[in-house]
C-alpha cells in the first residue's frame, strides 16, 4: 500500500516558492507551486512569490463546516445543467468568513513581504506591489489528468484585501462546473483534492505565451513548439489572441519554422485605468514577429533543461519583460507542469510525418518560415476555420474530448459531435429540418477544432435560446461562456413555440425508454465486439469500426436529446418548486443511482475484497484516463490507473462506503417530497408530486447514454488498435500507434471521402428520437 509522504506535524498556512520544490510538500503547495518551486531550485528566473497551503483551505472549510454541504450538493450533479447548478450553489458557500483569522493574517504578512522584485510593475506601490493569483490544486497535472485552466487566475492584484479576497475566490473554482464534471469523469473523489493558491509578483510582460518540449499535433519530442504573442501570456494559453507560432530543434537549438501571424489584440496593463485591458496592437506592429530569433532560441534551450530536470515532456508558461536600455528582454518562467497528452503514449518513431508547418529540411536556417496556407483549405484534420466575429468555448467538450486529438479520434468524433446538438434540437422543435442538417462547408459547423481542441459556437446557443420558452439567448450564452460578449446579436422570437409545444412532450416522454434500451442493447453488443476483434482481418475489422462509428453516433445524440428534452426541464422545474415550497434540496429530489453510481459500487466493493480488479474491468473497463481519445489506453488495455483508485478506496474507513449513502439517500427521498408536497398551496400539490416522481426516475438516467457512447468509441478504439498491428506487420506503418494519425476516411481507403469534412451521421445511422416530420 503506497506511503503517504511525510508532511510538517503543525499546520503550515503560507510557505515562500522557493521551499516546493520537496516531494515531501507537494500535497501542500499542488502541482503549480510544486512546478515553480522546481524551476527556482533550477536557477531559472521565476518572479518571486509565495503558496497559500492545502492546511489554510481545509482549515477554513472545516472551521466554516462546509464539507458535508458539499457533499450533499455534489451528489445532484451529473449533467451540464446539473453541474452548473451545482457549482453555483457550492460556490455561493465560499464567503468571508470561510477565510479564518490566522490565515488571512499569514497572506497578508507575505504579500507585505514580496517588496518590490525585479518583476514588479512601475506604479505606485502604496496600493502594494501588483501581483497574479493562481489556482494550484492538489490533483491537477498528475499524470493521469490535466486540471490546467479549470480553476481559476487573478491578475494585476494589488493590496492585501484584494490578495485575500482572491485566494477565497480560487477555492471556491475548485468547484467550477467544468471541475466538477472532470473529476467525475476521471473517477477523483472530492475528498482528495484540495486547493493551494500561488501569490506571485506581476511581469509587465511584453511578449508571453507558452513552449511545449515536443510538437503537440504530432507528438515529435526531438522539437520544441511555441507560440507567442504581445502582452501578457493569458491571451495565448485561452485562445483571446493569434499567436506566433516557432519550431526549435531541440538537439541543436536551431530555429527550423516560424509562422508569422497578424496579432490585432493583446492584454496589457493600463497604468491610468489601473487596470488590465484587451487593447488593439498598433497596425504597423501587428505583423511583426513577437520574438527574435535569439529570444526564441533561448525559451527552447529553457525548456531543454527544464524537461532534462524534471525527466518528462513539460508545458511551460513564459513572459519576456520590458526591454532595457539595451533592448535585451529579461525572460522569466510563470509555470512548469507535466505535458498529459503525448507523455501517456508511447513516443513517436523519429521518421514520424511533420505537420505542414515544419514539412522542411530538418537543419534549414533560422530564418526558415512555414509555408504561407490559406486558413480556409482543409489540408489540416484538427484545425478549422472561423469568422473573426463568432464565439467559442471549449466547456463541456473538453470533458468529453480532453487533451488535443488525434486525427483519428477527430475524424471519429466530428460528424458525431455536429450532427447530436442539431439533431436534439430539432427533436425539441427548435430548429427546422433544414436547419438539422450538418453542412457540407465546414466554415458553416457550430462545432469546430482548433488546433485539435474542439469548441462550440456561442452563437449556436443564442440561435436556440432565442426561439424556446423559458429561456432567453443571454441566459443560453452566459451557461457556456460565463458572460454575454457585448458583440453577440440575438434574434428572440416566437415563431418555433408551435413546434416546440407539439416535439417537446413527445420525446419527453419516449427519449428514457429508448436510453434504457440502447443500454441493453450496447453492453452486450460491447462484449462481444471486444472478444471477437483479434480474430478479425482487415476488411471485417473496417466494418466494426463503421458500425461503432453509427452506434457513437446514436448514443451521442441520443444523451443530447436526452439533456434537453428531460434533464434540462427537469432541473428547471425542481428549481421552481423548491423556490415556490420554501424547502427542499434539489440534489435530493434529483433521485439516486445511475450509471457513474454503478462505477463507484463496484470499485468500493473491490476495495473489500468482494469484487476483483476483473470484474471491475470486465463490467467498466472502457474508462480511463482520457477515454474520450482514441490513443488513450482505458483499464481493459491498462488498470493500474484503477487499481490505485481501488487502493485509495481501501484506506478509507467503512464509513465512506457510497453504496450505503446511496442508501441513505433514497430513504430521505420520500420524506424529502412529502415535506416540499406538505409546504405547498393545496392547489399546486398534484403537479408537484408528479412533477418530484418523474425527477427522481429520470435525472439518474443521466448517464445512461453516456456509458453507451464510451462503449461504442472503446469498440472503435479496440479496432484502430488491431488495425495498427495489422498495418505495420505489413511494414506499411513504422509504428502501430501510428494508426492514430490517419482519419476515418483514409482507413478506408476514401482519402477524399466526407466522413470528417461532410459530417452528418455515418450512413445507415439510426435516427435516435422517431418523432415524425413535423419541422416547421
Amino acid at each position: 500500500m503506497p506511503v503517504a509522504p511525510e508532511r510538517p506535524e503543525a499546520p503550515v498556512h503560507v510557505l515562500p516558492l522557493a521551499s516546493c520544490a520537496d516531494d515531501d510538500v507537494a500535497a501542500l503547495v499542488g502541482g503549480k507551486a510544486s512546478g515553480l518551486g522546481r524551476l527556482i531550485s533550477q536557477g531559472l528566473p521565476v518572479p518571486p512569490g509565495f503558496v497559500v497551503t492545502t492546511d489554510a483551505y481545509r482549515a477554513g472549510v472545516a472551521a466554516a463546516g462546509l464539507g458535508p454541504r458539499i457533499d450533499q450538493l455534489l451528489a445532484g450533479a451529473g449533467t451540464p445543467s446539473g453541474d452548473h447548478e451545482v457549482s453555483e450553489r457550492i460556490r455561493a458557500l465560499f464567503v468571508d468568513t470561510v477565510i479564518t483569522s490566522d490565515v488571512a493574517a499569514a497572506v497578508r504578512a507575505a504579500y507585505a513581504g514580496l517588496g518590490h522584485g525585479s518583476a514588479a510593475a512601475d506604479g505606485d506601490h502604496e496600493q502594494g506591489i501588483p501581483v497574479a493569483v493562481r489556482s494550484s490544486a492538489t490533483a491537477e497535472d498528475t499524470a493521469d489528468a490535466s486540471f490546467a485552466g479549470q480553476q481559476e487566475t487573478y491578475l494585476w492584484i494589488r493590496g492585501a484585501d484584494d490578495v485575500v479576497a482572491r485566494v477565497l475566490d480560487c477555492w471556491a473554482s475548485l468547484f467550477t462546473a467544468q471541475a466538477i464534471g472532470y473529476r467525475a469523469r476521471l473517477g477523483v473523489p472530492v475528498e482528495d483534492v484540495a486547493m493551494a493558491v500561488v501569490v506571485q509578483t506581476m511581469v509587465p510582460a511584453e511578449a508571453a505565451g507558452v513552449l511545449m518540449t515536443l510538437e503537440p499535433t504530432t507528438g515529435d519530442r526531438s522539437r520544441v513548439y511555441i507560440e507567442s504573442a504581445f502582452g501578457l501570456g493569458e491571451a495565448v494559453v485561452r485562445g483571446d489572441v493569434t499567436a506566433d507560432r516557432y519550431w526549435v530543434a531541440k538537439e541543436t537549438l536551431t530555429l527550423t519554422a516560424e509562422q508569422i501571424n497578424p496579432k490585432e489584440k493583446a492584454w496589457r496593463f493600463d497604468a491610468q485605468a489601473d487596470a488590465l485591458l484587451f487593447t488593439d496592437v498598433p497596425a504597423e506592429l501587428q505583423k511583426t514577429p513577437s520574438l527574435r530569433t535569439e529570444e526564441a532560441v533561448a525559451l527552447a534551450g529553457v525548456g531543454r533543461r527544464v524537461e532534462e530536470a524534471f525527466g518528462f515532456p513539460v508545458d511551460i508558461e513564459w513572459a519576456f519583460g520590458p526591454a532595457d536600455a539595451d533592448g535585451q528582454r529579461e525572460l522569466f518562467t510563470l509555470q512548469a507542469r507535466p505535458e498529459t497528452v503525448w507523455s501517456r503514449r508511447p513516443a513517436p518513431p523519429a521518421t514520424a510525418a511533420q505537420p505542414a508547418e515544419t514539412a522542411q529540411p530538418a537543419e534549414t536556417t533560422p530564418t526558415a518560415t512555414a509555408p504561407v496556407v490559406d486558413p480556409y483549405d482543409d489540408w489540416d484534420p484538427l484545425h478549422d476555420p472561423s469568422a473573426p466575429e463568432l464565439h467559442w468555448s471549449t466547456s463541456n467538450l473538453g470533458e468529453a474530448m480532453p487533451g488535443m486529438l488525434t486525427p483519428l479520434s477527430w475524424s471519429l468524433w466530428s460528424p458525431v459531435v455536429e450532427h447530436a446538438p442539431r439533431e436534439a434540437a430539432r427533436a425539441i422543435g427548435g430548429l427546422t429540418r433544414a436547419e438539422s442538417r450538418v453542412p457540407a462547408d465546414v466554415s458553416q459547423r457550430y462545432i469546430r477544432i482548433f488546433y485539435g481542441r474542439p469548441a462550440m459556437q456561442a452563437e449556436f446557443l443564442a440561435l436556440l435560446g432565442d426561439r424556446m420558452p423559458g429561456t432567453t439567448g443571454p441566459d443560453a450564452v452566459a451557461s457556456i461562456l460565463g458572460r454575454v460578449p457585448e458583440d453577440i446579436a440575438f434574434a428572440p422570437t416566437a415563431r418555433r413555440y408551435p413546434s416546440v409545444a407539439w416535439r417537446l412532450p413527445v420525446t419527453f416522454a419516449t427519449a428514457p425508454k429508448k436510453a434504457r434500451q440502447l443500454a441493453r442493447e450496447t453492453d452486450e453488443w460491447w462484449r462481444a465486439s471486444l472478444a471477437r476483434v483479434d480474430q478479425l482481418g482487415h476488411a471485417d475489422l473496417l466494418a466494426l469500426l463503421q458500425d461503432a462509428a453509427r452506434r457513437h453516433d446514436y448514443a451521442v445524440t441520443l444523451q443530447s436529446i436526452l439533456i434537453l428534452s428531460t434533464m434540462q426541464p427537469l432541473y428547471d422545474t425542481l428549481r421552481k418548486i423548491v423556490e415556490r415550497a420554501g424547502v427542499g434540496d434539489i440534489a435530493t429530489l434529483g433521485g439516486v443511482g445511475g450509471a457513474e453510481m454503478a462505477v463507484v459500487a463496484d470499485i468500493w466493493r473491490a476495495s473489500r475484497g468482494e469484487l476483483t480488479v476483473e470484474d471491475v474491468v470486465g463490467r467498466h473497463g472502457f474508462h480511463g484516463p482520457f477515454e474520450g481519445e482514441l490513443s488513450s489506453r482505458v483499464w481493459r488495455e491498462d488498470d493500474s490507473p484503477l487499481r490505485k483508485i481501488i487502493e485509495d478506496y481501501a484506506r478509507r474507513d467503512d464509513s465512506a462506503d457510497p453504496v450505503a449513502r446511496e442508501q441513505a439517500r433514497r430513504l430521505q427521498l420520500a420524506e424529502a417530497q412529502r415535506e416540499v408536497v406538505a409546504a405547498l398551496p393545496v392547489t399546486g400539490r398534484p403537479a408537484a408530486r408528479t412533477a418530484l416522481r418523474l425527477a427522481a426516475a429520470r435525472l439518474p438516467l443521466r448517464g445512461v447514454p453516456k456509458r453507451s457512447f464510451l462503449q461504442a468509441f472503446d469498440v472503435a478504439r479496440a479496432c484502430a488498435r488491431r488495425i495498427g498491428a495489422l498495418l505495420a506487420a505489413d511494414g506499411r506503418l513504422a509504428d502501430p500507434e501510428e494508426v492514430f494519425h490517419l482519419t476515418v476516411d483514409e482507413l478506408t481507403g476514401d482519402p477524399a471521402g466526407g466522413h470528417h469534412r461532410a459530417g452528418g451521421p455515418p450512413p445507415g445511422a439510426p435516427r435516435p428520437v422517431p418523432a415524425g416530420d413535423h419541422s416547421g
